[in-house]
């Protein structure tokens, strides 16, 4: 069981993990990996990305005050 339960923290993503595709998508396209045609669907997920980060970092500063 504790091995399971392991496992499935493992699978969670993180904020440490959004940063990281978020910075994924960056050298992506600074690289020329994404074509034009693409940019507006891996602009909205790293908008939503963005978003996640900062609902986070407020969950995070409102649990720290109370």
């Amino acid at each position: 069981m504790e091995q399971l339960m392991k496992k499935l923290d493992e699978q969670n993503i993180t904020v440490a993990d959004y940063a990281t595709i978020i910075k994924i998508i960056q050298a992506s396209l600074q690289r020329g990996a994404i074509r034009a045609e693409e940019c507006s669907t891996v602009g909205k997920i790293y908008e939503k990305l963005q978003f996640m980060i900062q609902k986070q970092n407020k969950e995070n500063d409102n649990a720290g005050l109370s």
